[in-house]
């Protein structure tokens, strides 16, 4: 509902905003570590349009960075542990992307939407970049955006926190966000947010609200100037915020992994990974090798 006068308007605070805002309030003072980096993306971006050029087939940059992210967590699992208890922890085998999407509701609203990935450590770039614009061009419901679309459990939550009173309801909510095992579970085990296709040409990064042990932020993409060969040269430049809990997390190894993920993400990883594999260390910026094994024809999977 709408009101209007000559000063303002007034409209519905939506339940589903209500929870986010609590939701975020309670989160925000968890002990995180964050890196703010310049990851040169020059030699990705002419593999994904090279690949484009030649396949008519669009490769999501986002989903280019989730199969480099999986790869650089494979090598070292604790990156994604979370803690159950007090003296245990579980380290998942699986990895899972939960990615904030934008999607319609039925009204046409564009509303933020949570939705999980399973096993990019298994799949390919393509198979990731199919999955996450099957997601975007999805219809949602508005209360869906917290966590997919709802279940019995889920709606209980909703009808809960509409009744209840407020420091109960945050009592709850608390509970909820410090309870990894739930949150991994409903919302992946890594957490990345795509927000540089949302300000094109605008640098800079993202401080986002992260949930998970280790939560992604992926700001935008600027020309500048960069050192290659002796020579300054034009470079693309991704601005990335790296989110990783210290309570799980030491330091030295968080600085390990984000080393490696960027080096996986900005050397052209497929390309060198393959070059590696069949001995060819000349390798165009596309081999035919980049998503289909050459000899087989069978996707080749990190």
């Amino acid at each position: 509902m709408v009101k209007r006068d000559k000063e303002k308007e007034v409209q519905n605070f939506s339940l589903t905003r209500q929870i986010l805002s609590t939701y975020n309030e309670l989160i925000a003072p968890l002990p995180y570590m964050r890196g703010l980096l310049e990851v040169d993306v020059t030699d990705a971006r002419k593999i994904i349009k090279n690949y484009f050029e030649k396949t008519n087939n669009r490769i999501s940059f986002t989903g280019w960075i989730i199969k480099c992210v999986s790869e650089a967590i494979k090598e070292n699992k604790i990156i994604h542990a979370y803690r159950i208890k007090k003296g245990k922890i579980i380290i998942p085998q699986e990895i899972r992307f939960g990615i904030m999407v934008e999607r319609k509701t039925k009204e046409g609203e564009k509303v933020p939407f949570m939705a999980v990935i399973d096993n990019t450590e298994e799949r390919n770039v393509i198979e990731i970049s199919d999955q996450i614009r099957k997601i975007q061009g999805e219809i949602i419901e508005e209360q869906d955006q917290m966590m997919g679309e709802q279940n019995l459990m889920r709606k209980l939550q909703l009808i809960l926190f509409r009744i209840v009173p407020d420091f109960i309801s945050r009592w709850l909510l608390k509970k909820i966000a410090l309870n990894k095992k739930f949150v991994t579970k409903f919302s992946g085990t890594v957490g990345v947010t795509a927000l540089g296709m949302y300000g094109k040409n605008v640098a800079g990064w993202a401080i986002h609200f992260p949930t998970r042990t280790v939560d992604l932020a992926i700001g935008g993409i600027k020309e500048k100037p960069g050192y290659v060969d002796g020579k300054v040269v034009p470079r693309d430049i991704l601005n990335m915020t790296y989110n990783i809990d210290h309570n799980i997390v030491d330091g030295a190894p968080a600085a390990r992994f984000i080393a490696r993920s960027v080096e996986l993400i900005s050397r052209s990883y497929f390309r060198n990974a393959m070059a590696a594999a069949w001995g060819d260390t000349q390798l165009s910026t596309f081999p035919c090798c980049f998503i289909h094994s050459c000899k087989t024809g069978k996707p080749f999977r990190m």
